[in-house]
């Protein structure tokens, strides 16, 4: 594909434009907004709509400190992305009271690029969610989750919780 296509591809699924199929195949890079994720595919769509996250977790998700930010880095083209993103925001959406800024970054199958975005993250497998306060990350939740993604997600925030007063 011609660079100038191509450029445009990547910036027509980040900005949730209508792509054609072919340029939904296309590798996201950078930054995405929350809308462009669910447009990458009716399977992303599909992941988010039928996903149920447990109301149990769903209560431990309560107001974090000031300054907590959530970074996700995931790969538009991978599998585990595109369940466990879908869900992210599924959670994210049903969590009330919750403040945190959060910020979605595509990265290509090699998780180098956008190299000016993954410098330090210490990227391998995707995707891969980090909670962070105040410039220090908690913890991270990375390819799969240890339980469901909203227990883990809970446990970490209450671990944020715990050591904001640090």
């Amino acid at each position: 594909m011609a660079h100038s296509a191509k450029r445009f591809a990547i910036l027509a699924l980040v900005l949730g434009l209508p792509a054609s199929s072919s340029q939904a195949a296309e590798v996201l890079l950078g930054r995405v907004r929350r809308e462009a994720i669910l447009s990458i595919s009716p399977e992303w769509r599909a992941q988010y709509e039928e996903y149920t996250p447990a109301a149990e977790d769903l209560a431990g998700l309560t107001p974090l400190p000031r300054g907590a930010r959530l970074q996700v880095y995931f790969g538009s083209w991978c599998g585990d992305s595109r369940v466990g993103v879908p869900h992210l925001l599924k959670i994210l959406n049903r969590a009330s009271g919750v403040h945190l800024k959060v910020r979605f970054y595509g990265v290509d199958r090699t998780k180098k690029e956008p190299a000016d975005l993954l410098e330090g993250v210490g990227l391998e497998l995707v995707p891969t969610i980090v909670l962070s306060v105040k410039g220090r990350e908690v913890g991270r939740i990375v390819e799969t989750p240890r339980t469901t993604l909203e227990h883990d997600f809970a446990l970490l925030m209450a671990e944020a919780r715990g050591t904001a007063g640090s």
